[in-house]
């Protein structure tokens, strides 16, 4: 009976482990050309397989994406981290209401580039974390790293 049981469980599972989250989601990062003194704008675009969720910045079912930066070059600081308009989608299994982007998805980390800064090239880096689910099963979250050429005219 225990190996009937075992059985079952592997192959109840076998399923989600064959799926890989970067199979599912691709990501496409760069950033816009900057002024000392202005804001410049870190585009992380994901592409999603169809019949997959991703869930988005502050979601409160699931893992919500979350965007890590590196430390930032001299004169550059994180301002604020905004998203495209999510769909709303519901949970019935914690009854609340949850965002998550379907296909594509954007996050636009903005940067503030001090007076001071420097005319050139630097190098922005960090990751993003994030969860995938479809109507069957959920995937461990993912981290993928990123590093962008930031340039400051």
């Amino acid at each position: 009976m225990t190996r009937i049981a075992l059985l079952l469980a592997l192959l109840v599972t076998l399923p989600a482990s064959a799926q890989r989250t970067s199979d599912i989601v691709s990501w496409r990062v760069r950033a816009d050309r900057a002024q000392a003194g202005g804001e410049a704008r870190v585009v992380l675009d994901a592409t999603i397989r169809p019949g997959w969720r991703l869930y988005a910045l502050g979601s409160p079912v699931g893992i919500p994406l979350t965007v890590t930066l590196d430390p930032l070059p001299p004169r550059v600081r994180a301002a604020r981290l905004v998203q495209a308009t999510p769909v709303e989608g519901y949970d019935e299994a914690f009854e609340r209401a949850y965002p998550y982007f379907a296909e594509t998805g954007r996050v636009v980390q903005v940067l503030a580039v001090g007076e001071g800064a420097e005319a050139g090239s630097r190098e922005v880096s960090g990751s993003v974390r994030y969860a995938v689910c479809d109507d069957r099963i959920c995937l461990p979250p993912t981290e993928t790293a990123f590093r962008v050429p930031l340039v400051v005219e």
